[in-house]
């Protein structure tokens, strides 16, 4: 009875450190930075959920490139892990399915975090920043004073939709219209927009008049960061 017991207690012990999981990975690999840069898978559990950096390996997998995987996992707790190592160990139990990644190459609008417009001159500063849930503006240069309202799930698509126009890869191209801000003559501007991956971040240009391919974004941006203390 009593060696029962032990073997229950073991089984349930040994169930408690491990699990079988599905788990979803991405068609194409992502910059990511760990104990050092690097290129990270990207998952989710759920399909409905955004893709998150995935820094562990998975034993057993094989994983290539140009391919979106549906994979089941066990997932097993480590005791005592190394410095700077993973307290999970990740084993492939099968593939469920492994589909041609029909996608162009991802579209860094897709995974937008935030947009940061910035403008100054010696007597003047102003920072506006946008992500999904919020609208921040401060002309603070410390940047410890800092205004802001919740940003609606409309204006946050009004934003999305003025990005879908704009490459955002080339906005280090972008010309200045006009080079006052080069004599004092405007505020020095830019703009960055930040994605779960990377910082694109456009030439400076005169505040007032940015180049014509992110005018409509700035202007909204803009906007709104004026409506803030106006509800």
């Amino acid at each position: 009875m009593n060696n029962f017991v032990v073997l229950v207690s073991f089984l349930f012990l040994f169930s408690s450190c491990k699990e079988t999981k599905t788990i979803y990975i991405a068609g194409s690999l992502a910059d990511c930075v760990g104990v050092a840069p690097q290129k990270c898978m990207l998952y989710k559990e759920n399909p409905t959920e955004d893709w998150l950096f995935f820094y562990d390996t998975i034993e057993g997998f094989e994983y290539e490139e140009g391919y979106v995987y549906e994979i089941e996992v066990t997932v097993t707790k480590i005791e005592n892990p190394p410095a700077d190592g993973s307290s999970l160990k990740y084993t492939l139990v099968k593939i469920v399915s492994k589909e041609k990644d029909t996608t162009v190459t991802p579209n860094p609008q897709d995974k937008i975090m935030h947009i940061e417009y910035e403008s100054l001159s010696r007597a003047s500063f102003l920072q506006i920043k946008i992500s999904k849930n919020l609208i921040e503006k401060t002309a603070d240069r410390n940047l410890k004073d800092f205004n802001s309202k919740n940003c609606s799930k409309e204006d946050w698509k009004t934003i999305l939709s003025l990005l879908k126009s704009i490459d955002v890869e080339k906005i280090d191209a972008l010309k200045s219209p006009t080079e006052k801000r080069l004599f004092d003559g405007a505020p020095h501007a830019q703009l960055k927009i930040t994605s779960t991956t990377k910082t694109y971040t456009s030439n400076g240009f005169d505040h007032g008049n940015p180049p014509q391919e992110i005018e409509p974004l700035i202007t909204t941006m803009l906007a709104l960061a004026e409506s803030i203390g106006k509800q």
